[in-house]
């Protein structure tokens, strides 16, 4: 396990900070963009995608700009309007089944990322040990992905409040085991041997972490979510094909 000492750079205070401030920066781009220029997008995504991109910085650019934006759409306020810019660019552009399972991840992990670094934080500073704080993360992810995104996805499509808390909840379930499975190979495998030779405050807890006060912190955080998201896009491509989920909208 030597090698994934190369993922060492994930606790450097140079790399952290700009990492998060590079995110901040382009979510705040990323926000004009979905209400001022490619207006067609989803409420839920409106909120989801700047989230996203503030946990995974450039590579949640990348998401956004590959499976949601036009590539013909300009880059300020269009000057026609937005029945016309859905018609002509985005709906066609996001009815790929590819685009559609990432509108589906990016609920997923924005709300349940939330969540999950709520609890982590939380966690960590009273010393829950790593197997509670990882059964508090699953509940608080779950609960935020589930009443913060995906809820309000069902109810946009139409459904009654009990149906999309149902179908919302049922949903989420699905997507959330697979994101925590991903995580939690993550804690596991992974971070151990990233953070085993550095020199840092680490909680008494039976697994090694990092405290939120600390650039480690932030570093394993968000990486940790990105494994997480890239083991759950089989699952939300199985929800999108059998229609518990929808998608990109």
């Amino acid at each position: 396990m030597e090698n994934l000492n190369a993922w060492s750079f994930l606790t450097n205070g140079f790399f952290v900070v700009s990492w998060y401030s590079a995110g901040l920066i382009l979510a705040i781009w990323v926000l004009y963009d979905v209400y001022y220029v490619n207006t067609a997008v989803s409420k839920p995504l409106k909120t989801a995608f700047p989230i996203i991109i503030i946990f995974f910085s450039i590579i949640g650019l990348l998401m956004y700009l590959v499976t949601c934006r036009p590539k013909k759409m300009p880059l300020l306020k269009p000057k026609i309007s937005t029945e016309d810019f859905e018609a002509k660019y985005h709906s066609k552009y996001v009815s790929n089944t590819f685009s559609k399972v990432t509108g589906s991840v990016m609920h997923c992990t924005a709300g349940d990322g939330l969540g999950i670094l709520t609890a982590m934080v939380v966690g960590t500073y009273i010393g829950l040990g790593f197997w509670n704080e990882f059964i508090a993360e699953y509940i608080i992810g779950f609960l935020f992905g589930w009443l913060l995104f995906q809820y309000p996805a069902m109810r946009a499509m139409g459904l009654s409040s009990s149906d999309a808390l149902w179908k919302g909840g049922r949903a989420e379930f699905f997507s959330m085991i697979t994101m925590m499975g991903g995580m939690l190979f993550t804690m596991l495998v992974i971070i151990p041997h990233v953070l085993s030779s550095m020199p840092m405050p680490m909680t008494s807890m039976d697994m090694p972490m990092p405290m939120p006060d600390t650039y480690a912190f932030w570093g394993v955080a968000w990486f940790g979510l990105l494994i997480g998201t890239i083991v759950t896009y089989p699952m939300n491509w199985w929800l999108v094909s059998i229609g518990w989920k929808h998608g990109m909208q």
